[in-house]
């Protein structure tokens, strides 16, 4: 069930309404709004996460109880093997059919008729983190299902996050009948509510199908085309995503509970330590917590230190999906991330040894390099976006060559000017994208400002246009969220 469908908008309204006249009925509301929402994708597969979701309540509940690493064990293992059996299970076949030449499976066989449940891999690292917090103390498991239920799948984030920690949402779960709605937090969470559908439906959707037309066929690309749709789908990519988490974090509003937000501006980013500060927050913070300083982190030395970057990110990549294509997308990101704390440090060692310009200088020094560095990252974010959405490593390769192509040098003015129109697209959703930057942080005081400055009845005359606007926008066409697959 897409957010910016007339369906969720019916459901939304009335779990709203008996939400708040039964205050002590609201997590079980809340857990059939849950099983409704995941069940219009699919009845078989809302059974399973309730299966899923039931054993690994039952596991947690039995870890503080004794023997709680092999508790904790079994809980991983069987997330984990749930994800890879609907996820892997024929990226893996594959793989051993091209490394033995030999046919393992019958390609219109039971292998060919798996899909993949919508938001398995947002779910299973959610529980595992569960799990992980409860063997660490950081959290005591619930002893109560429905709580555990309302947790897990929470509908707004359901299917695309944000990823969420048991000690971050399971307090706000617990004291749900208690839960209250101020005027401020009602506006804010439909700010944010209409801000993720301006961006869904007015930037993405219409992207979406320039965009492919663009990778249809890598191979025939003119330089100027190909980092046109590099860019293109980088903005699409981003206004998809950080609109269902937007959303997300706004329906968490309506119903009182805080989710954290997932993005920030990333293409601001001066380096790919601060675009993961920026992109994809909560999932960031995830892949650190559980995989990067399990493994070691930075305390075992420098080369064991960028190992365990690039085998978190490797990680990271095969998350998103079961290509190589997005293997080598988490690769080329953790060796961002190698190189440029390699980089920071060298310079920084360099700056030590000379001596200090006057301050306003400096000053300039310091915008100046920031801006150049900006400028450099986004290119090169640009060329992994690539690899996330080419079909094939192959097309992949190819689009990278019509980036690169030495021949396009020969005519790049004339390639220019054939793409200025989507050109300047691009230069204006770089625009939206600093706009909003700008917007977050100075809510407080534009808001402050709008009802300050602006007269009741023009702001109704706003609200009363808005609401005509989605309701036009809803009944157009509908493309899933890109991160639904993952």
């Amino acid at each position: 069930m897409l957010f910016h469908t007339a369906e969720f908008f019916f459901l939304l309204i009335i779990t709203f309404v008996l939400y708040y006249l039964f205050r002590n009925a609201r997590l079980v509301l809340l857990g059939v709004a849950n099983c409704l929402f995941y069940a219009a994708a699919s009845w078989g597969f809302l059974g399973l996460f309730l299966g899923v979701s039931f054993i690994s309540y039952l596991i947690a509940r039995q870890i503080p109880r004794g023997r709680s690493r092999f508790w904790l064990t079994l809980g991983i293992i069987m997330n984990v093997a749930n994800l890879a059996f609907f996820k892997y299970s024929m990226f893996i076949i594959e793989n051993l059919e091209t490394v033995t030449g030999l046919t393992l499976v019958a390609r219109d066989g039971f292998w060919s008729t798996i899909v993949l449940p919508i938001g398995i891999s947002f779910y299973t690292f959610q529980l595992i983190a569960y799990l992980v917090d409860v063997y660490k103390e950081r959290i005591q498991p619930t002893n109560s299902y429905l709580r555990f239920w309302v947790f897990i799948a929470f509908f707004p984030h359901q299917l695309a996050g944000p990823i969420m920690r048991g000690h971050e949402f399971m307090p706000q779960v617990e004291q749900t009948p208690n839960l209250t709605l101020t005027p401020t937090h009602f506006k804010y969470g439909v700010y944010l509510i209409l801000w993720g559908l301006a961006k869904k439906i007015l930037i993405a959707d219409q992207v979406a199908p320039i965009v492919n037309d663009y990778f249809k066929n890598p191979a025939d690309l003119t330089m100027a085309e190909a980092w046109t749709g590099a860019y293109l789908f980088g903005f699409q990519i981003y206004a998809d995503f950080s609109a269902y988490s937007d959303m997300a974090v706004g329906l968490g509003y309506l119903f009182g509970y805080r989710l954290p937000m997932n993005f920030l501006s990333p293409y601001i980013s001066a380096n790919a330590t601060e675009f993961w500060r920026r992109w994809h927050i909560t999932l960031s913070s995830w892949i650190r917590d559980y995989i990067y300083i399990p493994l070691g982190g930075s305390r075992k030395g420098r080369i064991r230190k960028d190992v365990n970057l690039l085998t978190a990110m490797l990680i990271s990549g095969l998350w998103h999906g079961a290509m190589w294509t997005f293997v080598i997308w988490g690769f080329l990101h953790g060796l961002m991330l190698v190189v440029h704390k390699w980089y920071a440090d060298g310079l920084k060692k360099l700056l030590d040894r000379l001596p200090s310009p006057r301050a306003a200088v400096s000053r300039i020094m310091s915008r100046v390099y920031h801006a150049v560095a900006v400028f450099i990252f986004f290119q090169l974010t640009t060329i992994t976006w690539v690899f996330f959405r080419a079909e094939g490593v192959q097309d992949a390769f190819d689009y990278i060559g019509a980036m690169f192509d030495p021949a396009g040098w020969a005519n790049f003015a004339q390639q220019v000017a054939s793409q200025a129109s989507y050109l300047w697209l691009v230069v204006i959703l770089y625009a939206v994208h600093l706009l909003e930057y700008v917007i977050r942080r100075h809510e407080t005081s534009i808001a402050s400002w709008w009802h300050r400055r602006v007269p009741a009845p023009a702001r109704g005359l706003v609200y009363a246009l808005l609401v005509f606007v989605v309701i036009a926008m809803i009944k157009g066409e509908k493309h899933d969220f890109i991160y639904f697959q993952f």
